[in-house]
């Protein structure tokens, strides 16, 4: 794109699109997601006019800020530093026309606490560009920065938006407090999951964003035997709390996941491949021991890889946001140079999914799963015990954070 700074496109062969979607039901809070999906070709740099914001509305950016621990009086500061950054897609651009393949496979994709649906833009817009429809969840269950429900008054005519916060990182124990809200994300999951193919059926959905976007367009287009799951760190705990209840999962890529919030029961009855996508800073032996519960299945693809030079923003849009002076001092970079970085996650996470959803005609670089490369680390570089782990040890050593880890 020519800036080194900014949010970057898609550099696969399609044009990128991108619509939201919020629907009522069926629960109170209903489903709230961004869409990216290849659209019809077109010089993306001469439709700026077109591209949508990073941050939909101020709610957001303060809600990051606030996640960040960035004192309040610094805000406008901090507003003005960012700018308004703008996502490179068209917005609401009408579904690509191919006869082959007619339909596209599908990405379910769970943000990190903090997030939002558009935090992760340029690994949705990536993987959009390469001929996957993603689907990007704004959580509701208080681990967002900032979102919103839409409220019907008594009156049935008036309806007001309430704004939900991002809820306080919990005192003493925190497993209580995240399990319970896992289980309520992999719901959230679900229902979008049920969403999609609704859509693929071709059914009506009243979408509240009134974007008029058609999305009967999408009828008999979402290849929903070819759907994977995909989150970073709580959303890598989400993405495996739902490989284990949703069979319509075939694979994950779990990026920098943060594995406190998943039940222990769960780890034998996880039968899906499983790519870890880690950064080099982030991790400790609690975390990847319990990861490492997951690798041994028999018969089961599990890899892990680590990226060095790496921080657990690298794989987040934050990474791109930032100059080098100020991304360092806010973690959102790391020594290696983020474009790198995101284009190595993006390589193994394309690469992991051609292979487990059978896709035809797909050249992608296998050796990166092995841990190849120049910046690579095959497994991990946290040092472990080499006795045997016993379980009050490793949910002792889970329960002491990593600096790091106070941007999850």
């Amino acid at each position: 794109m020519g800036s080194r700074l900014g949010i970057r496109a898609g550099t696969g062969p399609h044009t990128v699109g991108v619509t939201d979607i919020r629907t009522a039901g069926p629960d109170k809070h209903g489903v709230f997601l961004r869409l990216f999906y290849p659209t019809e070709p077109c010089d993306i740099r001469q439709r700026r006019r077109d591209w949508p914001t990073w941050t939909p509305s101020r709610q957001y950016l303060d809600g990051y800020l606030k996640f960040m621990a960035v004192p309040k009086w610094t805000f406008p500061l901090c507003r003005l530093i960012l700018g308004n950054p703008k996502v490179p897609a068209i917005l609401n651009a009408p579904l690509l026309k191919q006869e082959t393949p007619s339909k596209f496979p599908v990405i379910v994709f769970s943000h990190g606490l903090g997030g939002q649906r558009t935090t992760y833009s340029v690994v949705c817009s990536e993987m959009a560009s390469r001929g996957y429809l993603v689907a990007s969840i704004e959580h509701r269950d208080g681990s967002a920065s900032a979102t919103y429900v839409t409220r019907q008054e008594d009156d049935g005519k008036t309806q007001t938006v309430e704004w939900i916060p991002m809820t306080p990182k919990p005192e003493g124990d925190e497993y209580p407090v995240r399990n319970k809200q896992v289980h309520e994300r992999a719901d959230e999951l679900g229902h979008m999951l049920d969403l999609l193919v609704t859509m693929d059926q071709g059914s009506n959905i009243n979408n509240l964003c009134k974007t008029g976007m058609d999305l009967s367009q999408f009828k008999d287009k979402l290849d929903l035997d070819r759907v994977a799951a995909m989150g970073h760190s709580f959303g890598g705990a989400s993405s495996l709390v739902s490989l284990y209840r949703d069979p319509r999962l075939k694979c994950a890529v779990i990026l920098d996941g943060w594995m406190l919030p998943v039940d222990r029961e769960m780890y034998p009855q996880i039968s899906q491949p499983i790519l870890f996508i880690n950064t080099e800073a982030f991790h400790w032996p609690g975390n990847i021991v319990r990861m490492n519960r997951l690798m041994g299945m028999d018969g089961v693809d599990r890899k892990m890889i680590t990226i060095k030079g790496s921080v657990h923003q690298s794989q987040s849009d934050f990474t791109f946001l930032f100059g080098e002076f100020f991304g360092t001092r806010v973690h959102s970079r790391g020594p290696l140079d983020p474009h790198v970085v995101i284009d190595i996650n993006n390589e193994a996470s394309l690469a992991f999914m051609a292979k487990h959803l059978d896709l035809p005609g797909g050249d992608y670089n296998s050796a990166v799963l092995e841990g190849e490369g120049e910046h690579l680390i095959k497994g991990t570089n946290v040092k472990l015990d080499p006795r045997p782990a016993k379980e009050e040890q490793v949910d002792t050593s889970v329960q002491k954070p990593t600096p790091d880890e106070a941007k999850l």
